[in-house]
């Protein structure tokens, strides 16, 4: 009969060790893990929208100098993160001016950034524009307009009529006009004057 006590005790201090056991590891489990947005693997190298003090729809940003304008860029969605001193757009079109002949660049893209203070831009996926009589395509479009240049790069296409250069990265230098490719750099160039000359010469 003394054994029933002793057993019972022994149950109960037993179910109190279980339970202890549980509760602890509910809780630790609970504050310990991270949450799945501030894993670093799932958070992009973008800045994230999500982190934004300001949004705005159908906005229009746009950059001058000495009452000259630089480029204008519209976007369907923007949001500024005031840290960063930054905005991010979707669905970007950019329309830039450059040089004194006032030559014009049109870009669109998926998404973007843009820092006015410091006159730079960063679009994303899926770039479509042109430069002048030049077609382009290219992942990203970056300009800084602090040494005046523009850099594509990703499966970069560079084209018009009678020349077309294929490349992993481009840098157009947009005083001098001058184009510099690199990496897998496929040019072609169709003369357009060879029928022309040959029909002459018959």
């Amino acid at each position: 009969m003394r054994l029933r006590p002793l057993f019972l005790w022994s149950a109960v201090f037993i179910c109190g060790l279980l339970f202890g056991y549980m509760v602890k590891e509910f809780i630790h489990s609970d504050t310990e893990q991270p949450r799945p947005t501030d894993s670093p693997r799932e958070r992009s190298d973008r800045p994230v929208l999500e982190d934004a003090d300001i949004e705005a729809q159908d906005i229009e940003l746009v950059q001058g100098k000495d009452g000259a304008l630089q480029w204008k860029l519209q976007a369907s969605n923007a949001k500024y993160n005031q840290e960063k001193k930054l905005v991010t757009v979707e669905r970007p079109q950019l329309t830039a001016f450059f040089g004194d002949d006032r030559q014009e660049v049109f870009i669109r893209a998926d998404a973007g950034d843009i820092d006015q203070k410091h006159d730079n831009l960063t679009l994303w996926d899926n770039i479509d524009g042109r430069f002048g009589m030049f077609a382009l395509k290219a992942e990203q479009f970056d300009y800084i307009g602090a040494i005046g240049k523009v850099y594509l790069k990703g499966g970069v296409s560079v084209s018009k009529p009678d020349l077309s250069v294929n490349a992993t990265a481009v840098e157009i230098d947009i005083v001098s006009r001058e184009l510099v490719a690199a990496g897998g750099v496929e040019a072609v160039i169709v003369p357009q004057n060879i029928n022309l000359k040959s029909s002459q010469e018959n």
